[in-house]
């Protein structure tokens, strides 16, 4: 289990600590960034099945399942062209693994809200029999997806850096479906990469 780098200092001190924690991580920003923009672009080319069905044109998916296929994307695009890094294989690993060092393996959000940060339920849900930590490295991605009534697609920001377990907040119901981190730790904890 990783520890917080931000244990002990100020919050005034901690863009200095996301800026050492994302300028010492094993890809450089434009790294993250043509990864991001590369699996965005491959997810938009792909077509499925004989009819040719074009995602984003024929076929519309919600944010949650094309949150999944860009993962996957960047998975591949990542081993493909990094030596060391490979996709998560099992629940108890993060999105993506650098076997050279596990401190360095990241999770990925995505969302297609312009600005929020958000995981599922059991990200905001800690007991001492959980299978996964997520103290550690973000890749997070913020984009408009295509409708059938406005077929434009953006990336609307790219943003990297450093989330502990206790930042997320799950729903305060016991049902809520979800977790999210405030404003103002994204500000604090994650460097915007890219804005579009």
């Amino acid at each position: 289990m990783l520890t917080s780098p931000y244990i002990d200092y100020s919050e005034e001190e901690w863009p200095n600590i996301t800026k050492q924690l994302v300028d010492n991580f094993p890809l450089l920003q434009d790294d993250l960034i043509y990864l991001v923009e590369s699996a965005w672009e491959e997810l938009f080319s792909s077509s499925l099945g004989n009819s040719q069905l074009k995602i984003g044109q024929d076929i519309f998916l919600p944010a949650q399942a094309t949150g999944v296929i860009l993962e996957k994307l960047i998975a591949v695009i990542l081993t493909e062209n990094y030596s060391g890094w490979r996709g998560g294989q099992t629940k108890q690993e993060k999105d993506i693994i650098y076997v050279n060092n596990d401190r360095y393996s990241f999770e990925i959000k995505t969302s297609s809200s312009k600005n929020g940060l958000y995981g599922n339920r059991s990200t905001g849900h800690r007991s001492s029999d959980r299978t996964k930590y997520r103290t550690g490295y973000y890749l997070v991605i913020n984009y408009k997806l295509p409708k059938e009534e406005d077929l434009t697609r953006q990336l609307w920001k790219i943003r990297f850096g450093w989330i502990d377990d206790e930042d997320w907040l799950g729903q305060n119901k016991p049902t809520g479906q979800q977790a999210s981190i405030g404003a103002k730790l994204a500000r604090l904890k994650l460097i915007t990469l890219k804005s579009y």
